[in-house]
């Protein structure tokens, strides 16, 4: 239990000092961001951002290697493609549910949903190659939520574990809404992304637990930031992103997160033979 904790609390002081710091150092140094009007020509913004991004993952190594030594054979580093490759179909293919939701949403509340025209069609292609390789990128979030935190922070209580830890990973993302990096640093924001975060976090974590590797969750991760949202985006040009990504997208991810709960798929408790075969 204390070396549990111990972990916890390290993993979380690292993972925020990196993250929190990179972002603090772009913003004190006044590099222009991928939303600023300004061209980017620093190549340093690329290095912090991608420090940031790597945070979870560095405070995971760190704390498995010389804090609490326990080692990575639970950390989920093995593809696992054989038994778990409907877990990594499922990661790809997810939007099929949510965008849908989110445009049905999105046409209740009155909003103009444009179709797939034949130049639209032609960009899904490269942005789903786009999203495979930015599964590599996203390693340096899941690694540590997913690979560490997750089974940590609430033992034996898989949902309530979803939970927390999609909480404190949209707490994480504060620093880049606080610095105008993300949603132009709308104050709203703040409030939404934990909620985001949790019902995502759902998912995710079934993703992790079911495959045994943190890679199907990378995937899915990857598909969501990269394919999914520019596709959202495309089809709803007049709408606010801040609308498009923390209301009709999160009606999606919550019909999926629904469905995962129903189905007993995400327990609140498990048994104590289920834990055994963790």
């Amino acid at each position: 239990m204390a070396d549990r904790r111990k972990g916890i609390t390290w993993f979380l002081v690292i993972a925020f000092a990196i993250t929190w710091g990179s972002i603090l150092v772009i913003y004190l140094l006044g590099i222009p961001t991928p939303e600023s009007s300004q061209e980017i020509t620093n190549p340093l913004l690329g290095l912090l951002s991608m420090l940031g991004t790597f945070g979870p993952a560095i405070a995971a190594f760190v704390v498995r290697k010389w804090i609490t030594r326990e080692g990575f054979k639970d950390a989920g580093l093995r593809l696992n493609l054989k038994a778990g490759w409907k877990y990594y179909l499922c990661a790809a293919l997810y939007p099929l549910v949510v965008v849908p939701v989110a445009l049905g949403m999105a046409a209740a509340a009155g909003e103009s949903v444009r179709g797939l025209s034949a130049e639209s069609l032609a960009t899904l292609i490269p942005l789903f190659v786009s999203s495979i390789v930015w599964t590599l990128v996203f390693f340096g979030e899941e690694f540590g939520w997913r690979g560490y935190l997750q089974d940590r922070i609430a033992p034996g209580k898989p949902l309530l574990a979803a939970i927390l830890t999609g909480l404190i990973w949209g707490v994480w993302h504060y620093a880049i809404v606080i610095s105008g990096m993300s949603l132009s640093g709308n104050p709203v924001a703040l409030l939404i992304y934990p909620i985001v975060s949790a019902v995502g976090s759902i998912f995710f974590g079934w993703l992790f637990t079911k495959s045994s590797s943190v890679w199907p969750v990378c995937l899915a991760h990857a598909v969501g930031n990269i394919f999914m949202t520019e596709i959202v985006g495309m089809l709803l040009p007049d709408a606010p992103q801040l609308l498009t990504w923390g209301v009709f997208s999160l009606a999606g991810y919550a019909v999926v997160a629904l469905a995962l709960v129903l189905s007993r798929q995400v327990k609140w408790r498990e048994t104590p033979a289920e834990q055994a075969m963790l």
